[in-house]
């Protein structure tokens, strides 16, 4: 595995027990359950941290708080009962869909799907013929 897969990996787990610690916020209630959320902000933060040491800080950030934010309000509907809103379901579907636009949009990616988008387009065939026929 790579160390940006890692890095990633690492993101993506942080803000999965991040959901677990913010609920753990709400509705610890012994000794065991907030150290089991202390625990839970440590590795989360610790893991995000991590992270950030191969990755953009505000892409990793933004997917970090975006993770949590949509697995707190969904786990809170879910698991709690918090009533379901088509309005807040589809805001946090527009806030994944910007956290993902977000990763792919990264300096680690960009060339990469500069490459993409150019070969779909078939931008580097009329580049070849362009240089071809200047010769």
């Amino acid at each position: 595995m790579s160390k940006l897969n890692f890095a990633w990996l690492l993101v993506i787990l942080g803000g999965v027990v991040e959901v677990f610690w913010v609920t753990g916020l709400k509705h610890a209630d012994t000794l065991a359950t907030y150290a089991l959320t202390g625990v839970g902000v440590l590795f989360s933060f610790s893991a995000m941290i991590m992270a950030c040491k191969n990755l953009e800080v505000s892409v990793v950030y933004a997917v970090f708080v975006g993770i949590g934010a949509s697995g707190v309000v969904l786990n809170e509907m879910i698991l709690f009962g918090e009533p379901f809103s088509v309005i807040k379901v589809s805001l946090i579907a527009l806030l994944m869909l910007s956290v993902i636009g977000l990763k792919f949009s990264s300096k680690q990616n960009d060339e990469k799907i500069v490459k993409n988008i150019s070969k779909d387009l078939g931008l580097d065939e009329l580049q070849d013929e362009i240089i071809q026929g200047a010769k």
